[in-house]
């Protein structure tokens, strides 16, 4: 009897080690075949997708006064690369605090306009040559643009710059040195100059001084300023060869920007 329980008892061992030496095999042929790449039948492969990996660079001009008073046509180049949704700025030269915030809401409303996505990071360089500091909000839609083209991949024309703010709900804000950006944008070649709606428009004061009397042998002179307007749109198209467009939202610049 004890001869019969210990020949048992040796069969049972004997089958629990073929057992496992059958699985470690299986295990080991297992993990080579996905060393090789092959995927079992039944299994899924999950993919990455390839949109997410590739490192987008696009360039938009920009327009600013410089210090000296004139216009500046410069650019900004946006690097979308994968990452979390991180929006940096590199500046030549430096910027002020309020194109952090432009900037921050040109993504914002650039992310609602378009088939985003996948996490990525923004990264935008701004050149200004001849301009000691790049401030206030002016690039703002031209920023917003860049990055909706950047999303969706898209080409960006070389016909036309623009000047505006951009404000979360997608509209163009105001902005200051309207001639002084028109100039130059027509020095540089451009044939189409965006700016916000109302701003084709602009108003000086002219001096005018006039004699009023003499008393005592001293002559008296008044000097007032008259509020002149003039019509930037239509000088611009006769003196400069450039066509000046008011938009109010970044819906109606597109055209001119994106293909």
């Amino acid at each position: 009897m004890k001869n019969d329980s210990f020949l048992r008892s040796a069969v049972v061992v004997l089958v629990l080690i073929s057992l496992y030496n059958a699985y470690v095999i299986y295990t080991l042929n297992q993990k080579i075949s996905l060393l090789n790449g092959d995927f079992p039948s039944n299994a899924t492969a999950t993919k990455p997708r390839p949109s997410s990996f590739f490192v987008v660079e696009k360039s938009i001009p920009i327009v600013a006064v410089s210090s000296a008073g004139g216009g500046v046509v410069g650019n900004v180049t946006i690097k979308l690369i994968p990452g979390n949704n991180n929006v940096l700025i590199n500046t030549n030269p430096f910027t002020d605090t309020d194109i952090q915030y432009s900037v921050n809401t040109a993504v914002a409303v650039a992310k609602l306009n378009t088939n985003y996505e996948y996490d990525r990071d923004f990264i935008f360089d701004y050149h200004a040559k001849g301009a000691q500091l790049i401030g206030g909000g002016s690039a703002g839609a031209s920023t917003a643009i860049l990055a909706m083209a950047a999303i969706e991949g898209k080409k960006i024309r070389n016909e036309a710059a623009m000047t505006g703010t951009i404000n979360p709900d997608g509209t163009i804000g105001q902005i200051g040195g309207v001639l002084e950006k028109a100039k130059a944008v027509a020095d540089a070649g451009y044939r189409y100059f965006l700016v916000p709606k109302g701003q084709s428009t602009i108003t000086y004061y002219e001096k005018q001084v006039t004699k009023e009397d003499t008393v005592f042998g001293f002559e008296i002179y008044n000097t007032r300023y008259v509020p002149k307007e003039i019509d930037l749109k239509k000088a611009a198209a006769e003196e400069w060869n450039l066509t000046m467009v008011e938009v109010s939202a970044i819906s109606e610049a597109l055209p001119y920007f994106i293909e």
